[in-house]
């Protein structure tokens, strides 16, 4: 990606490594991590990444014509954002740990230390070292609740929206006590951080979108609930109604939340029973097929004349579910 001959890739990691106490020094399991089975060929993480250029931009960057070819080619600054928008496009993977308000995207606070590229006590001092400021005579921006981060009754944990990630980005790469390679990774999600998640939640509001549709589809499609073959009749006092259920969790599996398959169309007095037998936890196929054996079974008796064709039915959603679980479990989508 940076577009650096091999020899030369060698050269600069010989540097980094000669001196354990250097301001550059990349660590193992935090800018890289080496090839399993290929002894000191490394594989860098995008931190790593924008760690080289860096160095590259500080050693060569300087003269005229590396000047005007960043000016033709902005090589560097498609690098910048490249590497930022693909940790964004990673830590927005669940939807659980994420809210959308306006045209904020609020991610948990262990999400935020994940693009930060630091950790629990790093976020601590940074969060002082903002307070201090703002505390002073200079008048440096303070963090502001709804705007910075937010606390939202239905979600757990404090969310920092996107101009809360950038502002502590800046404060963690002029004040923290942290090395040239860190400082490069903050600075650069502090320059376009921002907008990286402009374009990400226009992909997140597309993809919701896509997720009504196909509900909707499914909804009109379906003529009676999958399990107790209930329809849906006006006349009656209190019609049923039918619901797309997510048989994988929408929220924690996004990249199925628009797949037909993933779609399973049953009542909603079923559907809030699933739920509440679940609790909290996100769903699979499995968890359905458990929960049918050891709740639903009754609605796949019927009479003599009927039941080879209930339990017919019954084996045929489970094999449904069971070959949704086997194609899907731990094999996601691009979405």
């Amino acid at each position: 990606m940076l577009g650096i001959p091999v020899s030369k890739l060698y050269r600069i990691c010989a540097f980094f490594d000669s001196d354990p106490d250097d301001a550059w020094d990349l660590i193992e399991g935090e800018f890289f991590e080496y090839e399993p089975g290929q002894a000191r060929k490394r594989r860098f993480y995008e931190e790593g990444v924008m760690a080289i250029a860096k160095y590259l931009e500080e050693t060569e960057g300087g003269s005229f014509l590396a000047r005007l070819k960043e000016f033709f080619t902005h090589h560097r600054a498609r690098v910048t954002r490249a590497l930022v928008q693909r940790r964004i496009i990673q830590v927005t993977q669940d939807r659980s740990t994420l809210v959308i308000q306006g045209d904020l995207v609020f991610l948990q606070q262990r999400s935020v230390v994940r693009v930060l590229g630091t950790n629990g006590k790093g976020m601590a001092g940074t969060l002082r070292r903002i307070e201090e400021e703002s505390a002073g005579l200079d008048g440096a921006e303070g963090l502001e609740i709804d705007v910075h981060f937010a606390d939202f009754d239905d979600v757990e944990g404090r969310h920092w929206s996107q101009r809360g990630i950038a502002r502590l980005a800046r404060t963690m790469h002029d004040k923290g006590r942290i090395t040239k390679a860190r400082k490069a990774w903050v600075k650069a999600v502090a320059d376009v951080a921002e907008d990286c998640f402009e374009v990400q939640r226009k992909v997140l509001e597309s993809h919701e979108a896509r997720v009504r549709s196909a509900m909707e589809r499914a909804r009109s499609k379906a003529k009676a609930c999958a399990v107790t073959q209930q329809k849906p009749n006006a006349a009656e006092r209190n019609p049923i109604e039918l619901e797309a259920h997510h048989l994988f969790d929408a929220a924690t599996r996004p990249d199925l939340a628009a797949l037909d398959d993933n779609l399973l169309v049953i009542s909603s007095a079923l559907h809030r029973n699933f739920h509440k037998w679940m609790g909290n936890r996100p769903c699979e196929p499995k968890d359905f097929v458990d929960y049918l054996l050891r709740n639903e079974l009754t609605h796949f008796e019927g009479s003599p004349s009927t039941r080879a064709r209930q339990e017919q039915r019954q084996q045929k959603l489970i094999h449904r579910l069971e070959l949704l679980q086997a194609r899907y479990e731990g094999n996601r989508l691009l979405y």
